[in-house]
Parts: C-alpha cells; structure tokens; sequence
C-alpha cells in the first residue's frame, strides 16, 4: 500500500517504535524512516536529526508527550521500555521532557524539514493508529502546487 503512494512519504511503526514498513520517499525524506530503525531513537541520538529538523526542539517535546500519550507501562512492550532507559540516560534533552510528564496525542500537524539535497520542505502529517494492528501509519504530504510539493518531486528523482 505505501509504495502505491510515490509521491507521499509514509512509514509504518509497531509498539516499540521501530519503522516496519516505509516507502522509498519516507526513507529518502529521512533514513531514519527505514524498515528496522526507531525514529524516536533518531530524533535524540543522531546529530543529523538537529540539522533535518530546524525546530527540533519542537518536535522532540511532541514527540516525548506522544510517547506518553500512547504509553501504558503495564502494557509496554520491554524493548520499549529499553528504549526509554536508554534515552533517559543517553539524552538530556530527552530525561528533560520526560520529568515533565505532558501528555498530548497529535493526530495531525505540520512539520518542517531541513533536507541535505532539496532543502527546506514544509510538510502536513497525519499519524493513524491500527490498533488491531499495533501499528502507527505515519503520512507526510505538502500543499498542492507549493515549493514543497515541488521539492517532494524532485526528491523522487534522486
């Protein structure tokens, strides 16, 4: 289904955050959106990740509140709550937003983009839960006719 999307970048992840599905242009977007990686992990552990997202303070705040929105620790998968240890002892930024315990799920927003070879891409997304699936569905699209839209197609090309 999201490879019949070429022009919409779009990845799928399970309960423990880790991408089990993405198109070629979510992983063009950001290699992190590959099969097999964990973009929460990314966002706090990869330097490139501050230069991909110039309101990366942002967008890490969202994405902590989100984690806890969608976290039950009674439920939570244990390479989940790995994951968290980690970040929490790994990142300062990340052990920050935890100790503040907000709590908002996202559905949709709007999302900037820094990317190395197209350049500023203004993005919409809207995040799908699959609960019979235990899936997050992750769809990022740009205004029609816009620079960004412009950019999304020529990053299909590269």
């Amino acid at each position: 289904m999201l490879d019949g999307w070429p022009l919409t970048p779009a990845y799928a992840q399970g309960t423990v955050g880790r991408v089990v599905a993405a198109n070629r242009l979510a992983v063009a977007l950001c290699p992190f959106f590959a099969v097999g990686s964990n973009p929460l992990r990314a966002v706090f552990l990869e330097p490139e990740m501050r230069s991909l997202y110039p309101q990366w303070d942002d967008v890490t705040a969202k994405a902590v509140s989100g984690l806890r929105a969608t976290l039950s620790i009674d439920d939570a998968d244990p390479e989940l709550l790995e994951t968290i240890g980690e970040l929490t002892v790994a990142s300062e930024r990340f052990r920050t937003l935890w100790a503040r315990r907000e709590v908002r799920r996202r559905t949709a927003g709007y999302t900037r983009f820094n990317h190395p070879l197209v350049g500023q891409l203004e993005l919409h997304y809207e995040k799908l839960l699959r609960p019979e699936a235990q899936q997050l569905l992750v769809v990022y699209h740009a205004d029609q006719g816009s620079p960004s839209a412009e950019r999304l197609q020529l990053l299909t090309s590269l």
